[in-house]
């Protein structure tokens, strides 16, 4: 019999007889249970090392440290910026709670009352972890505008970006061209008699297509156009066009606008379309930092050819930063997942499950990603100081020398980077079982959102293949006596022999490196021999695969390269202790690459095939002494609870409550009847009534 007796406040009463029947078998129950909190909490007592000391390191120091500290502190006690029931937003409702976020911004940064107002912004926006109507603004306009205007065009249009006075996006990628940007058919014609450029999208295909913001928000974009003046094709420039009105926020005439539809993520950015017909700006609507266009119609070219790409080099350096961010995030949520989640028969002392944490296979799933994670990082300090100099030697000196290795770096990179990400996430989320699919897990929004980063800015396979034309222009060079950038020393030949096979130690990280620096000059080497005397577009078509695997094969060396340059720099400024446990992490990166793509080691004899049992039963110690660290470890990176919005990967544990008290707050649990009840179950369910007791 059903019983549903309630007291006075409503609240269901259970009798004596019945609580005290179940007692015992409860009991039972809790006797095999953990508290997940304290199972975090023993983890991190466990720990080697001091995890403040490296979440400093990692953070730039301690006024860094502090500054992330305070940002947080804002930003979690701001209900501007909460997000509160986000996983359960329609796509209207996520894209008005980001623009309401982004548009609090400048009050928030106003009152950190820092004398970096920028920096303090830009890590305002990550912790927000939501790409909105107004990122492309942010992060493409505004970069564009600074790095390919004049001095006169940055003091017009930087004040009223920051103002708000106009909202920008960046219109590149058309319905029929993104990567290959020669092929790019917009255009822009130059009237000499009226002194304007007519913008104007001659084929269905010339549509821009996927600017993020374009669909809605944007009044103003950054458009690449082919420009003509005189008849004569120049190529892509970058044109400032107003393409709605301030005041209606309606289309101007000639420019017909919309968004695109839903994603299969990345939904609060409202991507768009746009169309040109015969649409007139200024001659001064160019952005004439390096190329220009006279009054009369003389086109002055830029000093060095492709620099007007600087935005796209900006965005790829970018991702690569972002990748390590990314990385972190996902395995943070999942290492601390795996550390309180209990699967598997009881152990016979404790009575307890195994922690999921200590299978090895789940340590060998995560804690690689986990010394990924760090190498990512450390290249994408790397790439940050890359490119900045790059900035400052171009404006201040006019020198652009940098530039080649710059563009095939950050291309390598960004597709290096950002499919290990992806991938990453992916296989962080299959250590957490079902929970991890839930939205509240945060891995579906977190690689839904970054997924797009391996194919915008440029397909990854085609990035490779601008790196791999790199290195066969730099080999050649090498052949003529011309020595290579440092970056390229590897290209002066190699041992036939690794120093790990000559009995250097399994841990010796610079055996290590030289290891991957024999397998990209051998790569690099034998791509170039069978493209013989082939043009490098000739040879790209051609020995396309082979040169992908080369370029990979390079990036993975840039990495490790960076990873031990990082580790050897931070010996005079951590304890023993840190520098220990980052050896450790440093060695498995470097190990368990070369297990995952052993074959191109074993190629040639490099090592052998005992060797390669060897690295493999290196690598599950390496895993056993790593796993005391785990929880400092992931806890070093810093990240928020605010910024991973994680159900799984809270800082305290506390993974059911927090999933069951999150799930009461769903629409969807606002009733008991589902949508359509009345009309589709009702009539059938109605027709019988009964309950367990008459089965």
């Amino acid at each position: 019999m059903l019983d549903d007796s309630r007291d006075g406040r409503g609240h269901r009463v259970v009798d004596a007889h019945t609580r005290a029947l179940v007692e015992p078998s409860s009991d039972v129950i809790a006797a095999s249970t953990s508290d997940p909190k304290e199972d975090l909490r023993l983890e991190r007592a466990r720990a080697s090392f001091n995890s403040r000391e490296l979440e400093v390191l990692l953070a730039g120091g301690k006024d860094n440290y502090k500054l992330r500290q305070r940002i947080a502190s804002v930003m979690t006690t701001n209900e501007a910026f909460s997000k509160r029931g986000k996983y359960f937003d329609e796509r209207d409702e996520l894209y008005e709670r980001t623009l309401r976020m982004y548009l609090a911004l400048p009050s928030a940064v106003a009152s950190m009352n820092e004398k970096e107002p920028i920096a303090v912004a830009r890590i305002m926006r990550e912790l927000i972890d939501e790409p909105g109507g107004l990122d492309l603004h942010l992060g493409m306009f505004i970069p564009t505008i600074q790095g390919q205007g004049d001095e006169e065009q940055r003091k017009y249009w930087i004040p009223k970006c920051v103002k708000l006075e106009c909202v920008g996006t960046y219109a590149q990628t058309e319905l029929g061209h993104g990567t290959y940007l020669r092929g790019l058919e917009t255009t822009a014609t130059y009237d000499e008699e009226r002194e304007e450029f007519v913008v104007h999208s001659p084929t269905l295909t010339s549509t821009k297509w996927w600017p993020g913001g374009l669909g809605k928000t944007s009044t103003h974009a950054v458009v690449m156009a082919r420009l003509f003046t005189k008849g004569v094709d120049h190529g892509v420039h970058p044109f400032v066009v107003q393409i709605r009105d301030n005041k209606t926020h309606e289309p101007l005439p000639g420019c017909t606008i919309g968004d695109i539809g839903n994603k299969m993520g990345y939904n609060a950015v409202d991507n768009g379309f746009l169309r040109f017909d015969h649409v007139r700006v200024q001659r001064r609507a160019m952005l004439m930092g390096h190329s220009k266009v006279e009054r009369d119609g003389t086109y002055v070219p830029a000093p060095v050819a492709k620099v007007s790409y600087g935005t796209m080099v900006f965005i790829r350096s970018d991702i690569v930063m972002n990748a390590a961010l990314y990385m972190k995030k996902a395995v943070t949520i999942a290492i601390r997942y795996n550390l309180v989640r209990r699967q598997s028969n009881a152990d016979e002392v404790t009575g307890m499950e195994c922690q999921v944490i200590d299978y090895q296979h789940s340590q060998r799933t995560l804690f690689p990603i986990l010394a990924k994670a760090f190498a990512f990082h450390c290249t994408s300090d790397y790439m940050r100081r890359m490119y900045f100099e790059f900035q400052r030697d171009s404006r201040e000196k006019k020198d652009f020398s940098a530039l080649p290795e710059l563009h095939a770096t950050s291309s390598g990179l960004k597709a290096y980077c950002s499919w290990a990400t992806k991938d990453a996430i992916e296989a962080c989320r299959l250590t957490c079982g079902g929970h991890g699919y839930m939205n509240l897990a945060g891995f579906g929004t977190t690689l839904a959102t970054y997924a797009p980063n391996v194919t915008y800015e440029g397909d990854n396979n085609v990035l490779c293949l601008q790196t791999a034309r790199y290195l066969l222009k730099a080999h050649r060079k090498m052949l003529n006596g011309q020595p290579p950038v440092d970056a390229l020393r590897y290209l002066d030949g190699a041992s036939s022999r690794s120093a790990l096979a000559l009995g250097a130690s399994l841990r010796d990280e610079k055996a290590i490196l030289d290891a991957y620096a024999h397998r990209a000059w051998r790569l690099v080497t034998e791509a170039s021999k069978v493209t013989g005397d082939l043009s490098p577009d000739e040879a790209m078509r051609v020995h396309m695969v082979q040169w992908i695997g080369a370029a990979k094969a390079h990036c993975a060396f840039v990495v490790m390269y960076n990873f031990v340059l990082a580790y050897d720099e931070t010996r005079s400024r951590v304890s023993a202790e840190t520098l220990n446990v980052l050896h450790r992490l440093v060695c498995l990166h470097g190990l368990c690459g070369m297990d995952d793509t052993m074959g191109e080691f074993l190629e040639d004899g490099h090592i052998d095939g005992e060797q390669a049992a060897e690295i493999r039963q290196e690598i599950f110690k390496l895993l056993s002494e790593i796993r005391p660290d785990a929880a400092a470890l992931v806890d070093s990176f810093g990240l928020h609870d605010y910024f991973l919005n994680s159900a799984l990967g809270a800082k305290d544990g506390d993974v059911y409550r927090r999933l069951y008290e999150e799930v009461q707050a769903a629409p969807f649990n606002r009733k008991h009847t589902p949508p359509g009840y009345t009309e589709l179950l009702q009539p059938k369910l109605s027709r019988g009534n009964f309950g367990v007791s008459k089965l």
